[in-house]
């Protein structure tokens, strides 16, 4: 999707003329002063395209006419939100922390090989958890304290997500977040509890309010973390009705890095005999509105950009 496709279909949308919306935008911010109905149909027809300020603005003026944060993005198909999001971006987003990324060959893995599925729908699942148990414990020297029937029962359990990567049918990656209510996220957060004090009745179902937590992301090399990162934000906009914030908790540089990225600010911090526990959260509007999401979700295009 390009921007002035969005920009149309909100329009449409919510059955504005070009003159009625310019006006919505000077009352929603003074930014728009000498945007006219000429400026909009040039930003429509991508003759030229607005700054991504601007951009980031006019997302935010369309989130407040419903209960969607990207209001005109069809949330019922998955696979269509995924086309729409960009490969190179998700690489800059997620950089190149070895803690959580290998080196495999690349040229050896072909996309097409490597399928992203949930481990629920796997065999063997005790068999294949073992492989991210292992990782989560030895990347953080299982400072979270989580025991192999934690991340089972959390991986089982329907509301959360874990996406496992798989090249050939072999282990290439995980993805592992975690649904909450608000209570016990923000408990999370403030560190009053331990992880591995949660129980499923801290998990909010896929029809009330709840936190996403992502709680580890770990691949063979970039191409499986590309997929993993693709699905997970597919996953927050297909479902951006239901999830009230995001956070996480890490103790790894290479994790803190994704996660300020994913505009996720830091709120606490605490100490272990591994390191720093930082903890970061941020509302859903403000991860899926931003400057590396702009990028992500809207094509790039050669119109020129206006300068006022």
């Amino acid at each position: 999707m390009k921007f002035n496709e969005y920009l149309k279909s909100c329009r449409q949308k919510y059955k504005l003329t070009q003159e009625e919306l310019v006006q919505e935008f000077y009352k929603y911010d003074e930014s728009f002063v000498g945007v006219d109905t000429r400026t909009l149909g040039r930003w429509e027809t991508a003759q030229t395209k607005p700054s991504a300020n601007r951009q980031l603005t006019i997302i935010k003026y369309f989130s407040t006419r419903s209960s969607k944060i990207l209001s005109c993005v069809d949330t019922h198909d998955k696979q269509e939100i995924e086309s729409h999001i960009c490969k190179i971006s998700i690489k800059n987003l997620i950089g190149s922390s070895k803690e959580h990324i290998l080196n495999f060959p690349t040229r050896s893995f072909k996309v097409e090989d490597i399928s992203i599925t949930h481990i629920r729908s796997a065999e063997k699942i005790d068999d294949i958890l073992q492989m991210p148990y292992t990782v989560i414990e030895n990347l953080t020297d299982n400072v979270y304290n989580l025991s192999f029937e934690n991340i089972k029962e959390w991986a089982l359990h329907p509301s959360n997500l874990f996406l496992l990567s798989e090249y050939k049918g072999q282990f290439a990656g995980i993805l592992f977040t975690l649904r909450l209510k608000p209570a016990a996220f923000q408990k999370i957060i403030d560190f009053e509890i331990e992880l591995k004090d949660i129980t499923i009745a801290d998990f909010a179902d896929f029809d009330e309010l709840g936190c996403n937590f992502p709680m580890a992301f770990f691949a063979y090399n970039e191409k499986s973390s590309t997929l993993l990162i693709l699905r997970y934000y597919a996953h927050l906009i297909a479902n951006q009705d239901t999830i009230k914030e995001v956070g996480a908790a890490p103790l790894l540089e290479g994790a803190k890095k994704i996660v300020h990225k994913m505009n996720l600010k830091k709120y606490k911090e605490k100490n272990v005999s591994q390191g720093t526990l930082t903890s970061y959260y941020a509302p859903l509007c403000d991860v899926l509105i931003n400057h590396s999401v702009l990028k992500m979700i809207f094509a790039k295009d050669d119109c020129p950009q206006d300068s006022y």
